[in-house]
């Protein structure tokens, strides 16, 4: 009896620890942005997540992760990540916005970086 329960909390574990990496990556992503700490932007991402006009997130919820994708005639992988994350603006108010964010596998290193930030409601298509 107990094998079927450490089995089940096993796979709960793994299941809790979807997006994980993404989530590390996009945490350090946020916080070397907020700092405006361009050595450490330079590892991370080719992008920049500006503090002075796009605000500044501290914490934020991953949503849906998409399959990694190859581009087409590419050695380059990719994926989506969308995040809902309350983020202070400039302006000192906070709002809640939906962001996907693009991460691409560095073909020298194998590490993930972030490669585009974008309003989810930009991303997405009209509806009809």
């Amino acid at each position: 009896m107990r094998r079927p329960l450490a089995i089940l909390a096993a796979l709960a574990t793994l299941a809790g620890c979807s997006g994980a990496q993404e989530h590390a990556l996009l945490g350090e992503f946020f916080s070397a942005s907020r700092l405006r700490d361009n050595t450490a932007l330079a590892r991370l991402a080719t992008v920049r997540f500006e503090p002075t006009t796009q605000g500044i997130i501290t914490k934020f919820d991953i949503v849906e992760v998409t399959a990694e994708r190859r581009e087409p005639g590419s050695a380059i992988v990719s994926k989506d990540v969308s995040i809902s994350a309350p983020v202070k603006l400039p302006s000192g108010e906070t709002v809640r916005k939906r962001l996907v964010v693009t991460i691409r596998r560095d073909a020298s290193t194998g590490d993930w970086v972030v490669s585009a930030i974008r309003d989810a409601a930009a991303a997405s298509p009209p509806r009809s």
